[in-house]
């Protein structure tokens, strides 16, 4: 895939030079990485202590959020009548781990709780009748719902019908019109709470935060030790943080900082069960969440059931590894069919000659399995960058996934073309849909139009961020170990990318057919560079002189330490095009 090179604002020197000065101890801080923390909006001494050491005693007052005070006292009231109360969450990795947490929450307290999981297939995202029935029937006297419910307006009016109160805990984009909750917390309603990106587990995280002082200061006792929510389930929701692809930023990265902390040194129960799944020694970072852990709690959702995902991360089931190999399985099963479903849809395009005149891809096979879809749409664009929805059948409807390209708002789009919509819901750059089958033709036309009438050139093709150029003499073993400490990387916290230009190829080496390997050199100094699915793009070219945007990382071999350059994208030197 052909790339545009950006090349991030770069600070004044003065500024650069004065921050490096005040972060130096023993030896200079790097003026590359003073650079990028002052793009990063980190320019002085207390900024970056903060940004380098985040500590617990910096996330906000949970009665920050709208209607949190409501929430306690009714949730109080349940827990001092001996209330049942049901947790209803979504089927996705934020939506169980919300659930896992609110069940381990009400186990330590001593409340009567019971959990409800939709199904992925029968009843689809959020809220549904099926399941407030099953609330009702199971004797359940409150229900919060968990990453969802913020625009169940007709659901939970159903639910009040039923004599069933709930408090909604979400974090999506609300409606013109609220549900009529007893208590609603979400970060988007008016005023926002200081940290707009929270997980809908993070969003939990923060009732828990509240009701733990308010249950201590009527006089409850957990029945285990450590009765801090935050430090006793900050690995669950990072865990929601990495898989839901928000901001790691605020309060998300304090949250993810001390998660990836008790994941590595005492993870709960049931996370250990998945992570001992692994076959390769891993540093478990945000990646291995993203790549490892979450598909295979998404795949219980997809392909048996999520409440399976429930049992495992709650991790008292004495068929704890038993279970945690059922996802493992069903996740085996699930690349099965995402590379069946895969080449189909790119067939598809292939064949259809319209394609060619499109700026989206709308595809419908109606045998599709629905799990899937989410992710087939988003390997789809790895080969035709467009904004994509693909969708298939369920109970005579359609149900699609939908997912978008760097910078377009894919929800705008769709409320755009809502008038063949029956639903949808989401977020800028991921969405679910549901339609008529004779509305697929019209929506296909609109949605096209749409995205044309909005979409700008740079958008039509990914962007690679570059963050510095520099020399190779710059990069060192204390830039590495520095840049470790930036962690833990994601969105709104990228990990660093560098450029250097003008670099002159020594030797390379094509692996697997698909990898490339080179040995580069500049002024003298010399390292090793692989590039990852590269091979294609360096035999279009195999320039002498080359650009580089790569990623300066250890590489251990045989207890050897050197230093490797993880490459991004290559480009001869003369075709090198970076805008600032």
């Amino acid at each position: 895939m052909q790339y545009r090179w950006t090349l991030g604002e770069q600070a004044q020197p003065e500024a650069v030079q004065s921050l490096a000065r005040d972060l130096s101890g023993k030896h200079p801080f790097p003026e590359s990485l003073a650079a990028v923390m002052i793009q990063r909006g980190i320019a002085d001494y207390e900024s970056a202590k903060d940004f380098f050491r985040p500590t617990l005693d910096d996330l906000h007052d949970p009665y920050l959020l709208v209607g949190m005070d409501v929430a306690v006292a009714r949730f109080c009231q349940a827990v001092d009548r001996g209330e049942k109360i049901l947790f209803y969450g979504d089927y996705d990795v934020d939506g169980t781990t919300a659930v896992t947490m609110m069940c381990l929450f009400a186990e330590d307290w001593g409340i009567d709780y019971d959990f409800y999981i939709p199904d992925r297939y029968r009843e689809g995202y959020g809220l549904s009748h099926q399941g407030i029935d099953e609330a009702v029937a199971g004797g359940a006297d409150l229900m919060v719902t968990l990453d969802c419910g913020i625009k169940a307006v007709e659901q939970i009016r159903y639910a009040n019908q039923q004599g069933l109160e709930t408090i909604i805990c979400d974090h999506h984009r609300p409606g013109i019109q609220l549900p009529e909750a007893v208590a609603i917390l979400d970060p988007l309603i008016e005023p926002c709470y200081p940290c707009t990106s929270l997980t809908g587990c993070g969003v939990a995280l923060k009732l828990l935060q509240a009701l733990s002082v308010e249950l201590t200061e009527r006089g409850y006792q957990p029945a285990r030790d450590k009765p801090d929510p935050v430090s006793k389930y900050c690995d669950l929701v990072t865990l929601s943080i990495a898989c839901d692809i928000v901001q790691i930023t605020g309060e998300n990265r304090i949250l993810a900082h001390h998660g990836l902390q008790k994941l590595r040194n005492n993870p709960t129960p049931g996370l250990k069960a998945l992570m001992d799944q692994s076959t390769t020694e891993r540093s478990w970072d945000i990646s291995d969440l993203v790549f490892f852990i979450g598909p295979r709690i998404n795949s219980a959702g997809r392909l048996t059931h999520a409440r399976e995902a429930v049992h495992v991360l709650m991790g008292n089931s004495e068929r704890l590894d038993e279970l945690a190999k059922d996802l493992e399985q069903a996740n085996d099963e699930r690349k099965l069919l995402d590379q069946e479903m895969t080449g189909e849809a790119l067939q598809m395009i292939q064949e259809n000659p319209a394609h060619a005149s499109m700026v989206s891809n709308v595809l419908l096979n109606e045998t599709w399995h629905k799990g899937v879809i989410g992710i087939v749409a988003s390997r789809v664009i790895e080969h035709h960058y467009r904004p994509t929805i693909l969708l298939t059948e369920n109970e005579g409807r359609l149900v699609g996934s939908a997912r978008s390209v760097s910078g377009f708002d894919l929800y705008a789009a769709l409320e755009a073309s809502s008038e063949h919509v029956l639903q949808f819901g989401g977020h800028t750059f991921a969405a679910g849909l549901t339609m008529k089958k004779e509305a697929f033709p019209a929506f296909c036309k609109k949605f096209d139009q749409v995205v044309r009438e909005r979409i700008t050139e740079d958008q039509k093709m990914p962007e690679l961020r570059l963050d510095r150029e520099i020399h190779f003499h710059e990069v060192d073993a204390r830039l590495i170990r520095i840049l470790g400490q930036m962690e833990p990387f994601g969105p709104g916290n990228r990990r660093p990318v560098f450029l250097t230009r003008n670099a002159k190829v020594l030797h390379h080496t094509i692996l697997k057919d698909i990898h490339v390997k080179l040995v580069v050199e500049q002024n003298g100094r010399m390292f090793e560079a692989i590039g990852f699915g590269l091979a294609s793009s360096w035999q279009s070219h195999q320039a002498t002189q080359v650009d580089l945007a790569y990623q300066p990382v250890f590489n251990i071999w045989r207890k050897e330490v050197t230093i490797n350059l993880r490459l991004k994208d290559i480009l001869p030197t003369h075709q090198s095009n970076v805008k600032t």
